[in-house]
């Protein structure tokens, strides 16, 4: 048998009837499936815990991960069992918003406990570690896997001249404008972000999402160059340019570390190539960069332009490299004035 605790937030407001109705459908499925539980409802949360044959359990916690009453469901714990806690209950209903019982109180503490917790580490923690909580699994015990991924790098021109240049908070905001972009841009194309740099981020896409991988790219030069040209040319935004590479291959997916730190991270060389693709970005006038590994997965586009060869820093091969010309992809000052034009910029901001 098997045990399962998850927190999870109501998707909008429940009426007392439509609790008791959740309650008195969960007795009669789990009468019919041999589970028991309980569940606790509280300030907009649902705090539930199952137990019963595992199979049984499986199909329950399916449907309720596709039920639309929940939201930002949180696997707490997965135990394998011999004996039940709730044998009594096909499922005990207890809503905690009506009790005045000082015990309950630590109860309520507990669970906001728990829901500020859930909504911290979903910031923090990247998508297949959350999806596989959420299924019921432990991350701890994931092992390195192939995977065929295509891989976006975006690393903000000029990083260190600005931060040296700008007082921090003007710095800071540059980041903000950023960061709000390519994240954005990579979860509204189904893409995973993987880290966030400093000053630039690592994102992958599945096999078959080539093109949402290499329309993430463009959308984060449209949206930065929407940004330009908003701002006048004293803001250090109408400077702010990223340089993005891609590749697609085949890579180790999963756990890297030791038992002080994990990170669930891809390594490889389509990671370390589109990487260094990236870094072309400073040598040509496009802001989007990818090589043939992508060409080849993906409808070759109206404004495809190819680059030439060009052999990136640390491999042994020229690559032909290839962007989408569009206004937008071009970068409209070399890295050299840039970098002039910021230094600028210190004394408009009387930077000390």
């Amino acid at each position: 048998m098997k045990r399962l605790t998850y927190i999870s937030t109501f998707a909008r407001p429940l009426s007392n009837k439509e609790i008791e109705e959740i309650g008195e459908r969960s007795v009669r499925n789990n009468t019919r499936d041999g589970l028991t539980g309980v569940l606790f409802c509280f300030n907009g949360i649902f705090y539930q815990i199952l137990e019963g044959p595992e199979d049984a359990l499986n199909r329950c916690y399916a449907r309720i991960l596709k039920d639309s009453r929940h939201k930002d469901i949180f696997c707490l714990e997965v135990e394998n069992i011999t004996n039940r806690q709730f044998g009594d209950w096909a499922m005990k209903t207890v809503r905690l918003d009506e009790s005045e019982d000082s015990l309950i109180r630590p109860i309520r503490s507990m669970l906001n406990s728990l829901a500020r917790t859930h909504y911290v580490l979903e910031r923090y923690s990247p998508r297949e570690v959350l999806r596989g909580l959420q299924n019921g699994e432990n991350p701890l015990d994931w092992r390195l896997k192939d995977n065929e991924r295509a891989i976006l790098f975006a690393d903000i021109f000029s990083s260190t001249t600005l931060a040296e240049n700008l007082p921090p908070a003007d710095f800071e905001r540059l980041l903000g404008i950023f960061y709000d972009i390519a994240n954005r841009s990579v979860v509204e194309n189904g893409g995973t972000i993987s880290k966030l740099t400093g000053d630039g981020l690592m994102a992958y896409y599945p096999r078959g999402r080539e093109a949402e991988a290499l329309n993430t790219a463009l959308e984060i030069c449209r949206r930065l160059d929407d940004v330009r040209s908003s701002a006048n040319e004293t803001d250090p935004a109408h400077w702010l340019y990223a340089g993005i590479g891609l590749c697609t291959g085949i890579v180790r997916e999963g756990n890297i570390g030791s038992d002080f730190k994990l990170d669930y991270t891809l390594i490889g060389d389509a990671v370390n190539s589109a990487a260094r693709l990236q870094s072309l970005t400073r040598k040509v006038d496009y802001l989007v960069v990818f090589d043939d590994s992508l060409l080849k997965k993906i409808e070759s586009p109206s404004a495809l332009r190819k680059l030439g060869l060009y052999q990136p820093k640390g491999k042994t091969e020229n690559l032909y490299v290839y962007s989408v010309d569009y206004p937008y992809t071009r970068r409209k000052i070399s890295v050299t004035e840039l970098k002039s034009t910021i230094v600028g910029l210190r004394k408009q901001v009387a930077l000390p």
